[in-house]
């Protein structure tokens, strides 16, 4: 049920919030308000602030990524929800989901989950502890009342399985008289459901690996000054908010450092990466390259897709490589910075598929084969594998070509 003037309201409410506040409130992200009515609220209004509470926009914008609550491994009950029926997660840019059972805790519920508890995804602020989840979410029970912490739940990590595109699994445990521990769910989590969604390891079949990036030296007008780019585990490129980052690349002209975010110091990783200027036609841009390694992988169509690099605002197509948003940013000679993909719009860098002995593209102005110097427009041709070519602003190969 669509709540009439909630748009309205949201923006109405932002405003204010950030006119009060504007002193502590980062430029860069901003105030979000989602409104949604509610169908079995307890309260007359409930406003929800903290850790884990994210506003999807208002509009419609789907989730790249879900959290699906199942009775067991094969047996799935639903996800959670906001409101009527507005999906809890995961958005775009958002780093932490907190859920329960009732309203009463957490804007985004569901009705099989054991009562009293906020469960919460992500890297809980006040948790130090040095858990290695391979840069992963963490999914942590928060017990807010007696009966809940009578029930002790704790949640085990469970192995992921290699198929289904899911990402991390979390078994939810809890004591029940005369039974002792029991199962009480599953909880999967897939940060990205997209075919176009970044890889963390070698997908099955012809994909491309990222090997490096091109980012244009001039957007519209507006020079760049640096960029950086976020990896997280193994070195692979943030693709999504809710993974932990590592270290983070700092590209200014030729100069190219890493950022280590342990050891909050700077470094120039002789032999990991370089960075040159390289000349597209009439126009520069900055290359950065690895030595040695991947940022990810990405699988590949087997029919002519259209290939963007803009915000998604569909979440169910091929086509949107906006992840690359959430992994690099750029900073203009103002100051200002803004993430990648809000640079690119809606309009197609090319098509792509794979074909045998090779990747067929047909580029609408943004596909380049990478020189030494300089690179070539790449029109329409057949690439072929482990041949360097430009998508947009990724530095691409084919790898694991049909035959």
């Amino acid at each position: 049920m669509a709540l009439p003037g909630a748009q309205e309201l949201g923006r109405f409410l932002a405003d204010r919030i950030e006119q009060r506040f504007r002193d502590v409130i980062d430029p860069d992200v901003g105030v979000t308000i989602h409104v949604e009515q509610s169908l079995h609220a307890a309260a007359p209004v409930a406003v929800y602030f903290g850790h884990g509470v994210h506003a999807p926009p208002q509009g419609g914008l789907l989730p790249h990524g879900e959290v699906i609550i199942k009775q067991n491994a094969d047996i799935a009950i639903g996800q959670p929800i906001i409101g009527a029926n507005t999906a809890g997660g995961l958005y775009p840019g958002q780093s932490r989901f907190a859920f329960s059972r009732s309203e009463m805790l957490t804007p985004a519920v569901h009705p099989d989950l054991p009562a009293g508890t906020i469960f919460f995804l992500g890297r809980y602020p006040v948790d130090s502890s040095a858990r290695d989840a391979g840069g992963l979410p963490l999914l942590i029970a928060l017990p807010q009342t007696p009966e809940a912490r009578a029930q002790a739940i704790q949640v085990e990590t469970l192995a992921t399985p290699t198929q289904g595109g899911i990402d991390a699994r979390f078994e939810i445990l809890g004591i029940r008289p005369q039974t002792g521990r029991v199962s009480l769910g599953i909880v999967d989590v897939t940060l990205d459901r997209r075919p176009c969604r970044l890889h963390q390891q070698p997908p099955k079949g012809p994909h491309l690996a990222v090997l490096g990036l091109a980012i244009p030296e001039n957007f519209g007008g507006r020079r760049m000054a640096r960029y950086w780019v976020e990896r997280s585990h193994g070195g692979r490129l943030l693709s999504s908010a809710m993974l932990a980052p590592r270290d983070s690349i700092v590209v200014q002209g030729r100069d190219a450092r890493r950022y280590d975010r342990r050891e909050l110091r700077y470094s120039r990783a002789g032999g990991e990466f370089r960075a040159e200027s390289i000349g597209f036609d009439n126009r520069r841009r900055s290359v950065l390259m690895l030595e040695e390694g991947e940022f990810g992988y990405i699988a590949l169509p087997r029919e002519q897709t259209a290939i963007s690099f803009g915000p998604d605002q569909s979440a169910r197509g091929y086509g949107s490589f906006d992840w690359l948003g959430e992994a690099v940013r750029v900073q203009f000679g103002s100051g200002v910075v803004e993430r990648l993909d809000n640079l690119y719009d809606h309009n197609p860098v090319g098509f792509i598929a794979a074909v045998p002995g090779g990747v067929a593209v047909q580029s609408a102005g943004d596909i380049w084969i990478l020189g030494e110097r300089k690179a070539q427009a790449a029109g329409t041709c057949t690439i072929p594998a482990n041949g360097p070519f430009v998508l947009g602003p990724l530095v691409v190969e084919l790898r694991g070509a049909m035959p």
